[in-house]
């Protein structure tokens, strides 16, 4: 679709779309070609659609608004092949502009996922980590997920895995903070994290 007919198609999203405190991401057990995470409104509209593909080997991930993968809203892209510290750099799917990015820490994986939380400038502005031992839920692999997210020192969002057998369900509160934060960059934070937890699961 031309740069101009998505703009078109963008600008015609409910604008209340991301603006929302609460947001639902689901994943199936199973889906074709890749796995595919839906994001959701608390009243049951659909968000975000992504598809991550089985065999990739750089990540390259796009949020779009549609099922149909028609209107592009965002670009979760990682900066290098293999890193240390990884970084996933949140982009406007187009103007490319950087909303902010998230970078792993080190090997804090090995106790809890720890994420820093970068500006557009590259600043670190704030943290994103899980609260539940990354070690324990290696071995009891149904015990729920819990995260939190941090910017400018204040509290802005909590993701919380809600206990289901045939799907993952995760629930995002986003929280009132003194500054303006972008919700759709803090959805990219978010799936950053399950698909972190969903790809240790994997390999665990």
């Amino acid at each position: 679709m031309p740069a101009d007919l998505i703009a078109q198609a963008r600008d015609a999203l409910p604008p209340d779309l991301y603006q929302q405190a609460a947001y639902v991401i689901v994943r199936p057990l199973w889906s074709l070609f890749g796995r595919v995470f839906r994001v959701y409104t608390a009243d049951g509209r659909l968000a975000f659609f992504v598809r991550r593909p089985l065999f990739r080997i750089r990540d390259r991930l796009i949020l779009f608004a549609d099922e149909d993968e028609t209107i592009p809203v965002l670009e979760i892209r990682n900066r290098s092949l293999l890193s240390l510290n990884m970084c996933h750099d949140v982009l406007d799917a187009l103007t490319g502009l950087r909303l902010g990015s998230v970078r792993t820490r080190g090997l804090s994986w090995m106790w809890r996922d720890t994420w820093d939380v970068l500006d557009p400038d590259d600043r670190v502005c704030g943290t994103m980590q899980e609260d539940t031992l990354s070690l324990v839920r290696r071995f009891l692999r149904f015990w729920p997920g819990r995260h939190h997210v941090e910017i400018g020192g204040e509290l802005v969002a909590l993701l919380i895995q809600q206990f289901r057998i045939f799907r993952k369900v995760f629930s995002l509160q986003l929280l009132q903070a003194s500054q303006n934060v972008d919700a759709r960059f803090v959805i990219a934070c978010a799936l950053v994290a399950v698909m972190a937890d969903v790809r240790r699961e994997s390999n665990g």
